[in-house]
This record gives structure tokens, sequence and C-alpha cells, in this order.
């Protein structure tokens, strides 16, 4: 008889008592293994992409794919507990203290709120974001929003949830991991061997194949159909989100500009035959700053009605260092003024539209913005974040 089969049988048939197994079952030891490592993954790129610069091409490709991936985790978390809930566990040694056994049981379930309650923020956090960035899990599969209303401060406070909670699991991780390996090193018990795969049973071989089998067959079927959208990526663009943000007295003003137009042609397997020229019209400017939107259009801040227009003109994209980014180079020329700037642009998928979307920071002295009424930046940064959006369509649609 397979060992896993044996260990596994939780129910005598003679006189019914149930009796807990000796190991967990194959299945709960896949999904303990699969969803730690997808965690400690998470943690690791959310620590470090978090770190990057705002207007860093790799920190919005990351994200996405942390979203996929915290998903990913919360589907599984919900097969585990299904799994938990139907199966009888093994017990723990009799031998340990009353407060051992108490603090175990806390711990694991403080594990299965954090695996649930982490994604959950997550993507709450996605869903009341101001940017209204579409989640395309591993860039190819929609997944929708929650059904919350946009909010900054919203978006802030599960933010800070979000966080709160990695944090929290990387301290329960310490002291789970911690506690198997006393188990294992100086009491000597089965409580970690219980956990790990039975590398001596058929039945975990034919488990581990078929899940590795179907795991490879869904990476090539997504790898194929994102790898077709690629191939006919020879994309025109035409009106434009642009806008910025500004350091006012310690504060993150927005501003936005309603008329903006993008002249593009983009093909993602020839980055360096692609065209990127934008216009944007300068008195179509507002902020919802009422001290900015009073003075933004002024002579001496982008003099509107003496330089109607500020322009880019691309001259070189190249493949980015990251998948689905281009590193985009050209001349932006605001009120007669050129200056060379360069940034990453990130090309995803939102509602089945292939869209362009980056950041970079320009410094205001370039272009003599506000340099009579602000010359220092007391109250008003000299850096200035601008973002831009366009979609991209095939030529022929």
């Amino acid at each position: 008889m397979d060992r896993a089969a044996a260990s596994g049988d939780a129910e005598s048939n003679g006189d019914r008592v149930t009796r807990p197994p000796v190991r967990y079952n194959d299945v709960a030891v896949l999904l303990h293994w699969t969803i730690a490592l997808l965690i400690l993954g998470l943690l690791a790129v959310g620590k470090y992409m978090t770190g990057l610069e705002r207007d860093d091409g790799m920190r919005f490709v990351l994200t996405q794919w942390h979203k996929t991936f915290g998903i990913l985790v919360l589907l599984l978390a919900v097969v585990r507990l299904v799994w938990k809930l139907a199966h009888t566990a093994p017990a723990m040694p009799s031998t340990d203290p009353a407060w051992q056994r108490a603090a175990a049981h806390v711990t694991h379930g403080l594990l299965y709120v954090l695996m649930f309650a982490i994604p959950l923020t997550g993507w709450a956090m996605a869903s009341v974001s101001v940017l209204d960035v579409d989640t395309l899990l591993f860039d190819v599969i929609p997944w929708p929003h929650l059904p919350l209303p946009q909010s900054e401060s919203m978006e802030h406070r599960f933010h800070t949830l979000h966080e709160l909670g990695g944090n929290f699991l990387i301290l329960l991780f310490l002291l789970h991991a911690g506690a198997a390996l006393k188990h294992h090193l100086i009491n000597k018990d089965h409580v970690l061997v219980r956990m790990l795969p039975d590398w001596s049973s058929r039945s975990w071989w034919r488990k581990l194949a078929a899940t590795s089998v179907a795991v490879a067959g869904f990476g090539t079927g997504v790898w194929l159909y994102a790898d077709i959208s690629r191939s006919a990526a020879v994309v025109s663009a035409g009106a434009a989100e642009v806008g910025f943000v500004a350091g006012v007295s310690g504060d993150e003003v927005p501003g936005t500009f309603a008329e903006a137009d993008v002249t593009a042609t983009i093909d993602e397997n020839d980055p360096a035959a692609g065209t990127l020229e934008a216009v944007v019209i300068t008195a179509s400017v507002s902020s919802p700053n009422p001290q900015v939107d009073g003075s933004i259009r002024d002579a001496d801040w982008f003099d509107a009605q003496t330089h109607p227009e500020a322009r880019f003109v691309a001259s070189s994209i190249a493949a980015g260092d990251a998948p689905g980014t281009l590193d985009v180079a050209g001349t932006l020329t605001i009120k007669d003024r050129p200056l060379e700037v360069s940034f990453p642009m990130a090309l995803v998928n939102e509602e089945s539209v292939r869209v362009a979307r980056g950041e970079f920071t320009v410094d205001r002295r370039a272009f003599d913005l506000g340099l009579d009424s602000q010359a220092t930046d007391d109250w008003v940064d000299f850096d200035v974040l601008i973002r831009f959006r366009f979609e991209l369509s095939a030529p022929d649609s």
C-alpha cells in the first residue's frame, strides 16, 4: 500500500473511531508550500518595488505582476481553507505544554486571516485608485475591480492596511518557521516532517507531476496568447491624458490638460522603427487647487496666450529592460524652451485595449515656469512629476 494512503487513513473500519493522520495529505502539502513561496516572493517584490522612484517603469510593471500573484494567493487560500475544513489535520504532540498548543492555533489562525486580508486590501487599493488602472492577471486575464468609489484618501488607507499586514505577516512567518525548526532540531518530533513532501510516495510524485503539467500548460497558453497580441502590435494613437503633480506648500497638487493629442506608431517587435509626438494645449490646464488653477495659465507660468502649445517629439524608442516597457528619449518643449528627457513607457492591456503610460520628472526652472513669483522652492518645488496615458489601436481600426 502507498505510504501516503496509509498515513492519510483517519478512520478505522472496525470501531469507527476517528484518529488524526500522522502527516498532512499531499494536496495540503502542495498548497502549503506553493502559497508560502508565492507569499515570500510577493513580500520581497513588494518591498523592492515600493523603494523605486515613482517614475521608474520597472515599478509600474512589477506592480501589475504583484497584483497578479496577489490574486493567485487569494484564490489558492480559498482552496486551502476549503480543503482544511474537509480534512482532519495531524495532532500536535501531546507532550507540548497547553500554552504552546494554544499559541500554535492562534498563529495558524492569524496566518489564514492575513492570507485573505492582505490580497483583499491590495485588491481594494487598486479598485479605489484614482488612476483607475485595470488589473489583467498575467497581463491577459481581466480581473474586475471591487464596487468601491474612487478616492485618494481610501486608497491611502487601504495602502496602509496592506503594508501593515505585510509587515505583520513577516513577523508571523519568522515565528512560524522558528517554532517548526525548534520542534525539529530541539524537540526532535514530527511537527515539521508532517508538512514535508513524502518523496518516497508514488502518490506524491503523481500529484506533483500533474500539477507541474497543469502549470506548464497554463503558462504556455498565456505566453502564446500574449505573444500573438504582441505580434500584431504595430499601433497608432490619438487623444491622450496628460497631467502633472507639483509640490505646493508641502502638499502634492495635481493638474490635468483637457486637450492633449498623440501621434504615434509603435511596433513592440521593432521599437526603433517607432515614432511618437505629443501636443498639449496649455490653455486647457486646470487644477483642483483654486490658488494653482487661478494662476497657472498666466505669463509667469505656462503663458498660454503667448505659448498655446507644449510639445514632445521622440528622438529614439528602444526596448526597455523590463518586459512590456520601452525606453523613450526626445525633446520636451514648453514656452519655446527645449529640454532633452528620457523615460520608460509601459505598454499594458486594459479591458482588451492596449495602453501606453508612464511618468517622468522635470525641473520647472528649465522652462521658466513660475520664476517670477516662485523663484525658490520654499513654496513650490522645482521638480514636477509629469504623467501620461494614451490608448493604442491597430492602424486599420
